[in-house]
């Protein structure tokens, strides 16, 4: 038998194997199945190293095609097979590290791989048909709505552990406030959060996406905004207890106020430094979201420093209340303004210890609240004795300019003073001169007829004839001038039962408060020799 007969012969009875195509098909997916699982438990503690050392499916991909596939008949679809494989597995695994609840920054690394394996694939001219379904159904989207709802649990979880510990120190009291670096006061409360929101913003910026970081930021200035609503309500809770129940309060909250108006500047430092950073990266369409929501922080941060310092001035003038209530009796005459005097310097002996901006506010509530409680007592006083009285009125405003001197420019004090110096007219004004008082008085104020009557009245050298004679005089020529009671709109005004004075001139304009407050810093706007304090007093 020649050769050529005895090769036929082999090929006729050579063995068949039964069900080859079915076996190797199965043992090739057994195969990739095991790829998978290996990767992924090598790298299950790093869900984000797993998928950066995923380009291994395209190589493995490329080398099929060159090298395995012609080493099967065309009728297998052997290059089909090994895609539609590759991408079901991939799906497989996808879902068991979703199904593992990573961290927020994963998912984002998720959304942004897929993109990338899409990509990959077309640059691979694979053809769309053999990887459909898509991997996770194509609910990608799906993966930036769980990281949002990962990040609000998270930021919840994080604010309200935070502010349990904060509140605790702050109402417990148990040490005097931390001292910071540059000598202030101040917690870690402001420090921990921000690593919180920075850890945030950085993953959401990875993602390239204006619209995943205009959410964050969003979610983040709510955060943000429910901290300082809660400082508001502890500050006026511990002063509330201050004031209803002394006897059981726990000593510092003065200087715990300091601490956390000086942490919530150092937050708005922080948030506006934020600001600076992702404007440049965003687009119109986000940068303007971003920009409210931001300011919006800021602003509530301002608001509850300005609490925190008007709440430390209400302390002081609730240690003060037994001398006020002096003012204008029978003991002022014997100089009760000098036990006010060495109690406001004792308090503000904390200077060091707060911003200065912070403690230049802190000046201008002292000096507005002392001015509210002296002209309202002075408003409610009984008979007066003259002169005795009008030179008493002039030591206490000696001694009250010379202590606010030690932090204000005397021109700038001349512009509070200047309705004590009116009123100090009309009291040492005679009957027939006290009209002439009275209408330089008016021409600043305007004529706030009661407070002016209830003046008159009190003056112990006029009878009420006296004072019906002067005020029939006044009433008569403010209704011919048709004069009327001032409104200021750029002004710092107080109150008393019958008077309303405008002592200061700062500005009430939002958009400006809101330029100058970029440095945080008090811009001074000298008009008339006063200063104009922008920061804080807009709202």
């Amino acid at each position: 038998m020649d050769a050529a007969s005895k090769f036929k012969s082999m090929q006729a009875n050579a063995r068949i194997i039964k069900h080859y195509r079915s076996k190797i098909t199965k043992t090739i997916s057994e195969s990739i199945q095991s790829a998978f699982d290996a990767s992924y438990s090598r790298y299950q503690r790093d869900p984000g190293a797993f998928l950066d050392n995923l380009g291994w499916i395209y190589q493995d991909l490329i080398r099929i095609e060159s090298d395995v596939v012609p080493c099967f008949p065309p009728s297998y679809s052997m290059y089909a097979f090994y895609i539609k494989e590759y991408h079901k597995n991939l799906n497989a695994t996808l879902q068991r590290l979703i199904e593992s609840e990573p961290e927020a920054s994963i998912l984002l690394h998720l959304h942004a791989w897929l993109k990338e394996y899409k990509k990959s694939m077309k640059e691979l001219n694979v053809p769309s048909e053999l990887i459909d379904p898509p991997l996770l159904n194509g609910e990608e989207q799906s993966l930036i709505e769980d990281y949002l709802k990962l990040i609000v649990k998270k930021l919840d979880e994080w604010s309200a552990n935070l502010m349990k510990t904060e509140i605790q120190e702050f109402t417990t009291r148990a040490m005097q406030p931390e001292v910071d670096s540059d000598g202030l006061y101040g917690t870690q409360g402001a420090v921990i959060l921000f690593q919180m929101v920075n850890q945030q913003i950085d993953a959401a910026m990875e993602s390239g996406q204006g619209a995943i970081l205009a959410r964050v930021v969003e979610e983040i200035s709510r955060v943000m905004r429910g901290i300082q609503d809660q400082w508001t309500k502890v500050v006026e809770a511990e002063f509330k207890k201050q004031t209803e129940k002394p006897d059981e309060i726990v000593a510092g909250l003065a200087e715990y106020c300091l601490a956390l108006a000086n942490d919530q500047i150092k937050s708005a430092d922080n948030t506006e430094t934020l600001l600076g950073k992702l404007e440049p990266v965003v687009s119109e369409k986000y940068r303007v979201p971003i920009n409210e929501k931001l300011n919006d922080a800021i602003d509530g941060n301002l608001d509850v420093a300005k609490k925190c310092m008007q709440t430390f001035v209400d302390i002081i003038f609730n240690d003060l209340r037994p001398a006020t209530k002096q003012l204008f009796q029978a003991d002022w005459y014997d100089g009760i303004v000098q036990q006010i005097v060495v109690t406001m310097k004792d308090y503000t002996s904390d200077q060091q210890f707060v911003k200065p901006l912070l403690f230049e506010l802190l000046v201008e509530d002292l000096l507005d609240g002392f001015l509210v409680a002296y002209l309202t007592a002075l408003a409610n006083s009984p008979k007066l004795r003259l002169p005795a009285a009008t030179e008493r009125i002039k030591a206490d405003i000696s001694a009250v300019f010379a202590f606010f001197g030690e932090f204000k420019p005397d021109k700038e004090l001349e512009k509070y003073f200047e309705v004590v110096e009116h009123i100090l007219a009309m009291l040492e004004a005679s009957k027939s001169m006290a009209f002439l008082s009275f209408w330089a008085f008016a021409k600043v104020h305007g004529p706030c007829i009661p407070f002016v009557e209830g003046l008159m009245k009190a003056r112990g050298d006029f009878d009420r004839a006296a004072v019906s004679e002067v005020m029939e005089a006044i009433k008569r020529k403010v209704k011919e001038e048709g004069l009327t009671d001032r409104t200021h709109s750029i002004s710092t005004t107080f109150t008393t039962p019958v008077l309303t004075i405008h002592f200061s001139a700062r500005t009430d304009h939002h958009e400006e408060n809101r330029r100058s407050r970029r440095s945080l810093a008090f811009p001074t706007d000298m008009n008339d020799g006063v200063s104009r304090l922008y920061l804080l007093y807009a709202y």
